[in-house]
C-alpha cells in the first residue's frame, strides 16, 4: 500500500470519499481489483472521524496491507460522525441508490465529485516516470521494426496495426494503451482513424499512433511517414509546420522563447500559453484552421488524464508532470501530419523519455 499517497489524500478532503475508478484504487493501494471499493476519511482532528485510515469494500476475497476490509452494505456504520459522502463521479445511479439505501442515516448527504486523487495522480514520482520509460522504449522498438514492416508490397492499415500490437505485447508490454492507429491518404485526416483494409501507398502521408502498458503505466506515440516519396508540395509544407509547432512547443516549456507571458522556470509554463505557441507556428502557414484537438494531455496509469494542454487551459505545468506534445492538421481529400512524443518536466524543463527522429527526411521509408 502507497501510505504516503494516502496521507496526501487524506490531507485534501473534508469529507470522507469513496472510491472506485480501477486506475485510482491502483494508485493509492498498488493492487488492481476486478470490483472494489476504497472509503478514505479526511485526516481526523483532535480524535474525531475515523479511527482507521481506509475500509476496502470488495467482496471479501481481497486483503490490502494497512487497509480495513468489509462488505459495501455495511458502509453506513463508518460515516456515523460524517454529514456528508462523497463519491467518485465514475458511480453508477444503480450504485448510489444502493449507498442510498445501506447508509440509514438520511441526514447524510453524497455527493458525486471529480475524484481528487486525478489531480494527485498529475505528479509522477521517479518509479512513476521509470515505468513510463519502459514503456517509451518498447514503442521505440516496435517503431523501429514497424518501419521496416510498411515497406513490404500490399501491407494494408489493419495489418500494419496488428503487427504493431503483437511486436509490443512480445517485446514485454502487459496490454496496449489504446487499439493502434494506422490512418493512410485521406484516412489521415480523420485524427482516430480505425485502420481499414485499405493498402498503404507510395506518396501518402501514414499516421502510426500507438503505446503500450508496462506495470500499469501508457505510453504514446505518433510518427507520420510516407512511401518512398512526399506526393505533394502541400503535404511536406504541412509536415515541416506541424514539426516546426512540436519543436517549438517545447522550447516554449522550457520558458527558451521571449515574448511569451510564461511561469518561472520552477513553477513551469501554462498550458494554455504552450497550446497556443503551436497554433500561432501553424498559423504561419494557415494550417491553424486543420489543428482540431489539443497540443497535448497526460498520461500514466490512463492513456489520456490530468493535464490538459488545450485552448485557454490555465494549468501550470510543474516537475514531475507527464504528457504528450502533439500537434497536427488534418486536411480533408488530402491526409494528415501528427508527430507526438511524451516529455516529462524536471527542474521546469521538458525531457524526452525517447529520441526518435522528427525530421523529414528520416520518414521518408
Amino acid at each position: 500500500m502507497h501510505s504516503f499517497r494516502l496521507k496526501k489524500l487524506q490531507a485534501r478532503l473534508r469529507n470522507p470519499i469513496l472510491i472506485k475508478k480501477k486506475e485510482n484504487l491502483l494508485y493509492l493501494t498498488d493492487r488492481s481489483f476486478m470490483n472494489g471499493y476504497l472509503l478514505v476519511p479526511p485526516q481526523s482532528a483532535k480524535g474525531q472521524g475515523l479511527r482507521i485510515k481506509a475500509v476496502f469494500f470488495g467482496d471479501g476475497l481481497e486483503k490490502v496491507e494497512g487497509i480495513h476490509s468489509n462488505v459495501l452494505k455495511n458502509i453506513g456504520i463508518y460515516l456515523l460522525r460524517y454529514r456528508q459522502l462523497e463519491i467518485e463521479d465514475v458511480l453508477s445511479f444503480a450504485e448510489y441508490k444502493y449507498l442510498r439505501l445501506k447508509i440509514n442515516d438520511k441526514r447524510l448527504k453524497i455527493k458525486p465529485i471529480r475524484s481528487p486523487v486525478d489531480e494527485l495522480r498529475q505528479v509522477k514520482d521517479t518509479s512513476e516516470i521509470s515505468k513510463i520509460r519502459k514503456s517509451m522504449q518498447i514503442v521505440q522498438a516496435v517503431f523501429a521494426k514497424a518501419r521496416k514492416e510498411i515497406k513490404k508490397p500490399g501491407i494494408t492499415e489493419v495489418k500494419l496495426a496488428r503487427y504493431i500490437a503483437s511486436l509490443g505485447l512480445k517485446s514485454g508490454a502487459e496490454d496496449v494503451s489504446f487499439p493502434a492507429i494506422v490512418a493512410s491518404g485521406q484516412n489521415a485526416a480523420v485524427p482516430h482513424h480505425v485502420p481499414t483494409n485499405k493498402k498503404i501507398r507510395a506518396g501518402e502521408s501514414v499516421i502510426i499512433d500507438f503505446g503500450f502498458k508496462y506495470q500499469g503505466y501508457c505510453s504514446d506515440f505518433t510518427r507520420t511517414v510516407f512511401l518512398k516519396k512526399v506526393g505533394s508540395r502541400k503535404l511536406e509544407t504541412a509536415y515541416n509546420q506541424v514539426e516546426k509547432a512540436y519543436i517549438e512547443s517545447i522550447r516554449c516549456i522550457d520558458g527558451a522563447l521571449q515574448g511569451l507571458p510564461l511561469k518561472s522556470a520552477i513553477r513551469g509554463a501554462v498550458a494554455g500559453d504552450v497550446y497556443q505557441k503551436a497554433a500561432d507556428i501553424l498559423a504561419e502557414k494557415k494550417l491553424d484552421k486543420y489543428f482540431i484537438h489539443s497540443l497535448g494531455h497526460g498520461t500514466g496509469l490512463e492513456i489520456h488524464e490530468l493535464p490538459n494542454l488545450s485552448p485557454g487551459s490555465n494549468s501550470v505545468l510543474k516537475d514531475g508532470m507527464v504528457f504528450s506534445i502533439e500537434p497536427g492538421v488534418y486536411m480533408p481529400k488530402t491526409g494528415g501530419i501528427r508527430i507526438e512524443d511524451l516529455v516529462y518536466l524536471e527542474k521546469g524543463k521538458a525531457e524526452k523519455f525517447v529520441k526518435v527522429s522528427t525530421q523529414l527526411k528520416d520518414n521518408i521509408l
